[in-house]
C-alpha cells in the first residue's frame, strides 16, 4: 500500500496525521519497502535523528495504530520485536545467525487459503547454514 493511501485510511478512521505519524510511517513504509525487519529501536533510532524530541511512546502508539490498521505485523524473536509487511510471505526466524529471512511460498499460502485460513504472516524457526 502506497503512504498516500495508508494516510486516507487513518483519516477514515479518525486519526490525526501529525508530523510524528507522518515520519514514523515514512521510515517503517521505506524498510518494508527494502525488505528490511526493522526493531522497535531501529525506528525510534531513525525517527530520533530528524526529530530528536519524539518519546518512546508516540513511536510504539504510531506502529500499534499502524498494526491495529493492517499496515504491518509484529513478531517477537531473542526479546526484540520486529515489524513486517502485512503481505502474506513466510518469515524464517535463524535462531544460531540471528536473522530474519523472507521466503515466498505461494504453496503454503494457498494451502492454507483452501482451508479457509487467510495469513498475513508465517513465522518459523530454524538454524540456517551460512547466508
Amino acid at each position: 500500500m502506497e503512504t498516500s493511501q495508508m494516510v486516507q485510511v487513518l483519516r477514515d478512521r479518525g486519526y490525526r496525521v501529525t508530523p510524528q505519524r507522518m515520519e514514523v510511517i515514512n521510515i517503517v513504509m521505506e524498510k518494508l519497502r527494502r525488505r528490511e525487519h526493522p526493531t522497535f529501536n531501529d525506528i525510534l533510532n531513525e525517527v530520533r535523528q530528524k526529530m530528536p524530541t519524539i518519546s518512546t511512546s508516540t513511536v510504539y502508539s504510531i506502529l500499534q495504530i499502524l498494526e491495529e490498521s493492517g499496515y504491518v505485523v509484529s513478531f517477537e524473536h531473542n526479546g526484540r520485536t520486529y515489524y513486517d509487511s502485512a503481505m502474506p510471505h513466510l518469515n524464517i526466524l535463524c535462531i544460531n545467525k540471528n536473522k530474519v529471512l523472507d521466503v515466498e511460498v505461494d504453496e503454503v499460502v494457498e494451502a492454507l487459503k483452501r482451508r479457509g485460513i487467510t495469513p498475513v504472516a508465517i513465522t518459523v524457526k530454524a538454524v540456517c547454514k551460512d547466508q
